[in-house]
């Protein structure tokens, strides 16, 4: 008798990105890079998902997102507690050694990025999006 794995398998309709999603995915993650492999396949999953609560990978997204919140939670507790956006934005700047102007693409002008930095104005979802895939980081930080 042969045994196989068992597995989620799904055709998105409108892209037809095919998902194969073993039950192995639903593990909480063991490593860094066991975390890596699980972030990669939650970005594909929150591109075909967005916000939509009844998709059919729904609650594959959000078992994937706990079981990484719960390992972050777990190995580094004090990372981002208790910085503001404005802190994270800024940190982000001085370690990659940038200016108010290099980050006018991901505000819409210079003009933006300095009322941000100032208190003046919120990140909106397009500016969040363009800062984690601009620094690889994750959304989570401003949200």
């Amino acid at each position: 008798m042969t045994m196989t794995a068992l597995s989620i398998d799904y055709v998105d309709e409108h892209t037809n990105h095919q998902f194969h999603l073993p039950l192995a995915v639903f593990r909480k993650p063991k490593n860094s890079r066991n975390y890596a492999e699980l972030e990669a396949i939650l970005d594909q999953l929150t591109d075909a998902v967005r916000e939509d609560e009844t998709h059919p990978l729904a609650l594959a997204m959000q078992i994937i997102g706990e079981n990484l919140e719960q390992y972050d939670d777990e190995h580094y507790p004090d990372i981002g507690a208790n910085v503001t956006d404005v802190e994270m934005v800024r940190y982000l700047m001085q370690s990659h050694h940038l200016h108010q102007k290099d980050l006018a693409d991901i505000f819409g002008s210079q003009a933006n990025v300095s009322k941000f930095l100032n208190g003046e104005r919120q990140l909106g979802k397009n500016a969040i999006l363009r800062l984690k895939n601009r620094f690889g980081i994750s959304a989570d930080f401003f949200i």
